[in-house]
């Protein structure tokens, strides 16, 4: 049981809380394997003292808002920021990253068919086309207009689609995001951590409690790996087993 310890010390002092917990869990798993054929001789109830996961915080990202938080959080942007409420619709319509969003431009919305499709940066510099619903297409068509610009100039669609207030034609940064996300999430009244991947998060639950197929939440949300995808499938079906807390008729 020694040197369990020791490796236990080993992986708390070198990863993260996250990574110990699942490398102490693959631990834990394979001995009491070998316990069970005869192989070892460490018992699993002794595994569960000397090789124990540390506690994992909740990641704020994982956090999903309701229907009724985004909305209360889109509706004070609305009332203050035609920016800032333009934002976090292509945010909650699109389920991007808060990386994706600061490259946006003008010219990145193009129609395709019947529909519109807006062209995204994501990790690895790899190009995806998410199409956008005709209420979000509107929404953005007059925020553009309504900030002087013209989705026919050339001139405008090489310019950031969410400009910063400091500097001409500057784009917004990545925290720049997070502060907004964090002001509007303030002004709902919403007490539990939401980061902006929190959004993202949202719209991959969202998907999968519509029973969209994985296939299509894993283009839509442009992971390289269906298994990233998966959480939002078993987030979906995590929500789904506390259907009762919806009914709410005396018994």
């Amino acid at each position: 049981m020694e040197d369990v310890s020791l490796y236990r010390e080993h992986v708390l002092g070198r990863y993260s809380p996250a990574t110990a917990a699942k490398k102490l869990t693959a631990l834990r798993r394979f001995l009491t394997f070998s316990y069970m054929g005869g192989i070892t001789r460490v018992s699993p109830e002794a595994l569960r003292f000397f090789a124990k996961s540390p506690r994992v915080r909740q990641d704020p990202s994982y956090d999903v808002l309701t229907e009724e938080e985004l909305a209360r959080m889109l509706s004070a942007a609305r009332a203050d920021n035609p920016r800032d409420y333009a934002l976090l619709a292509v945010m909650a319509g699109c389920g991007l990253r808060e990386a994706e969003v600061v490259q946006l431009r003008v010219g990145d919305f193009r129609e395709h068919g019947e529909g519109v499709l807006l062209r995204v940066r994501g990790k690895g510099d790899k190009v995806r086309n998410v199409p956008v619903s005709p209420e979000l297409w509107s929404l953005v068509q007059r925020y553009i207009l309504s900030s002087g610009r013209s989705l026919s100039s050339r001139v405008d669609a090489g310019k950031p689609l969410f400009p910063s207030r400091v500097g001409r034609d500057k784009p917004l940064t990545t925290r720049s995001i997070q502060n907004i996300v964090k002001k509007y999430v303030r002004a709902a009244g919403i007490n539990k951590p939401i980061s902006p991947h929190s959004i993202r998060h949202t719209v991959g639950t969202n998907m999968a409690m519509n029973q969209a197929p994985l296939l299509v939440i894993q283009q839509f949300l442009g992971h390289s790996d269906p298994k990233t995808t998966m959480r939002y499938i078993r987030r979906a079906e995590e929500i789904a087993s506390k259907a009762y807390r919806y009914n709410n008729l005396p018994l």
